[in-house]
């Protein structure tokens, strides 16, 4: 017996489209076909690995609440490349954003909330994106908590 990978991970949003257009816009994740489901939703596509959109009835949990920001998942990671196209990218989109160099490690780290709260988390191989040993701006770190 073993673990392959993580097939999708699901979120909830009451508005899918602005949930859409982050993560195709913004990450660059592309929309998969969808079975018709009796409840609004997407699936986006990033590598073999997918994500769910839970929209309409399917965004709200067994007590009938929506919780933007809940549960015990504290966030998303993702590998990517290319960190100051996305960082810069961020900034169009006019999104608050947060950097941070993993210490003592070859990873520079990117986070953003997406439209519902959670908190993306994008890494990078600080060595191949010119940003091996380089501190992240102090204003722009991020802080467990405080983003």
């Amino acid at each position: 017996m073993r673990l392959v990978d993580i097939n999708h991970v699901a979120i909830r949003t009451l508005d899918l489209d602005k949930t859409n257009q982050f993560y195709t816009e913004v990450l660059g994740m592309t929309l998969a076909k969808r079975p018709p489901f009796d409840f609004p939703g997407s699936w986006l596509s990033i590598g073999q690995t997918m994500i769910h959109v839970l929209a309409g009835d399917g965004a709200y949990d067994l007590e009938g609440k929506f919780r933007p920001i809940g549960g015990t998942v504290d966030h998303i990671s993702i590998t990517a490349e290319g960190f100051d196209g996305f960082a810069k990218r961020f900034d169009e989109h006019g999104l608050e954003w947060r950097e941070f160099a993993v210490p003592g490690a070859d990873i520079a780290q990117l986070f953003v909330r997406d439209p519902n709260g959670i908190l993306i988390e994008l890494n990078f191989t600080a060595s191949r994106e010119g940003r091996a040993g380089k501190a992240p701006d102090a204003g722009r770190q991020y802080l467990p908590g405080k983003f």
